[in-house]
């Protein structure tokens, strides 16, 4: 049987099953869970809130990448600048992003065309943040919605939804895009190539998370 050790403080590891990693009990470290025995450092947080976040996966690859790495960034710019998720709001509206994204005042008539399938699943006092059309030939078939709420997913006649609250994991591919919660059907497609609108976006939905439940559990980055 090997006894893993803890570099950072010598404590000897516990294997955490479901999430697949190895955890030191006494000061918290995380490291990657190989079959064969190697010495081993914590996963790289690249300057993700570690209050926030834990790094399930090797991001080195992600990073490289110019849609993921900016991604990543973005993610770690907006949650060491801004305070509230109105700054973020008003800082990711202010960004060049593409003709598939539409907020509040640009492309709004592409939210009004999708408030008859939004309305729903939202509250009666809930703002649509963002709308991003996926669809590649017929626009307002496949989209996804960010709302100051909830994160809403639509491809034709079928819908689902994540309040923000609710959210667990994100899953990241090298481009940038994002699964929530382990679900394909739920997928931010990074829209902007190099990153930083998409990034925005997921900060924003994590620090409103935060904002809502200050004492949830942090989300894995798968």
């Amino acid at each position: 049987m090997i006894i893993r050790k803890c570099v950072q403080c010598g404590a000897d590891l516990k294997r955490q099953r479901l999430q697949k990693i190895w955890m030191c009990p006494y000061c918290g470290a995380r490291y990657a869970d190989e079959e064969q025995e190697q010495k081993e450092a914590p996963m790289e947080y690249y300057g993700l809130n570690e209050e926030v976040f834990t790094v399930e996966k090797d991001l080195s690859k992600i990073m490289k990448d110019k849609g993921g790495g900016g991604c990543i960034r973005s993610i770690i710019h907006c949650m060491n600048t801004f305070e509230t998720t109105d700054q973020v709001e008003k800082y990711m509206v202010s960004l060049p992003f593409s003709d598939d994204i539409s907020v509040k005042g640009v492309r709004e008539d592409q939210i009004q065309k999708a408030m008859p399938v939004l309305k729903n699943v939202m509250d009666p006092d809930e703002r649509v943040i963002v709308y991003g059309n996926k669809g590649i030939f017929f626009k307002g078939e496949e989209y996804f919605v960010i709302t100051d709420r909830r994160s809403i997913f639509v491809k034709k006649k079928n819908r689902k939804e994540t309040l923000h609250t609710d959210i667990y994991s994100l899953q990241f591919q090298n481009c940038g895009n994002c699964c929530i919660n382990e679900d394909y059907d739920k997928n931010l497609i990074n829209l902007d190539g190099n990153g930083k609108f998409q990034g925005a976006i997921l900060a924003y939905i994590c620090m409103r998370s935060f904002e809502a439940d200050p004492e949830r559990e942090k989300i894995q980055i798968l």
